[in-house]
């Protein structure tokens, strides 16, 4: 009687705060007049904030939140990525950028299998093998050049300084740092070993995070757009790393 009595108190609160969670989504406590910035890490959605204030339009603010997230949220909001942008103007037209990663020239159906055409564990989603080519930096330039509006220097900069001199762990990257699959996987590498690891310590809240490499790729992007990724310095670094963890990036497929 005592478990069928606590799976109805469970039920219940279910219920209760499934329906209060239906009624405050019609009541949202996040509003404003003049412009909104939403992200998922603080920094970063204050640094488009300030992109608005200072006269920017919403691909500004999209662009430099995208660099920032790139510092402080790096399990995801990656220039070594790639995404999605929906645009609607304030004249109502509407269109979308499509800047995800691509296949290398080298890949091939059967990549991921052995000799008897059975899945190999982990290799399409935890080797340099499974990278693909990156296109988060080419789609933001691209929106940058039909819609901004600010110089492209200044919507990296803010991303640069947070590389450069750190920012303070939230305890999601605590969390996200300190797992194991992470920190095991970010091991694997000799350059991000050095940088998301600890060998005898975690990671505490609040901790000043710098990653200095970081800075200088987002410094060289900002003095020489996009094409710096894709055929400079950062894109011989890319094929480096391809080079070091199995991948087959090459400087065609940049």
């Amino acid at each position: 009687m005592r478990f069928k009595f606590l799976i109805i108190i469970i039920i219940f609160n279910y219920l209760v705060s499934f329906n209060s969670t239906v009624f405050y989504q019609k009541h949202p406590d996040a509003i404003n007049y003049n412009g909104m910035v939403v992200s998922s890490n603080e920094y970063a959605s204050q640094i488009g904030v300030d992109i608005l204030k200072n006269g920017g339009n919403a691909i500004d603010a999209a662009i430099a939140v995208n660099f920032a997230l790139s510092v402080v949220f790096p399990q995801a909001g990656n220039i070594g990525g790639g995404g999605f942008m929906v645009i609607r103007t304030a004249d109502g037209e509407f269109e979308s950028i499509d800047f995800r990663e691509k296949a290398p020239i080298k890949s091939n159906k059967n990549m991921f299998l052995d000799d008897s055409l059975n899945v190999i564990p982990n290799l399409s989603t935890s080797t340099g093998l499974s990278s693909g080519v990156p296109g988060t930096v080419a789609g933001m330039w691209l929106a940058y050049e039909k819609y901004g509006t600010k110089k492209w220097s200044d919507l990296v900069k803010p991303a640069i300084l947070l590389a450069k001199n750190g920012f303070n762990l939230d305890p999601f990257n605590v969390k996200f740092l300190n797992s194991d699959r992470y920190s095991n996987f970010l091991g694997i590498d000799s350059e991000s070993k050095k940088i998301f690891t600890k060998e005898n310590s975690n990671f505490k809240i609040n901790e000043n995070f710098i990653q200095k490499d970081l800075s200088k790729t987002l410094q060289r992007i900002a003095t020489y757009g996009a094409k710096e990724f894709y055929e400079g310095e950062t894109a011989i670094n890319i094929v480096k790393t391809m080079k070091r963890t199995g991948g087959i990036i090459s400087l065609d497929d940049l």
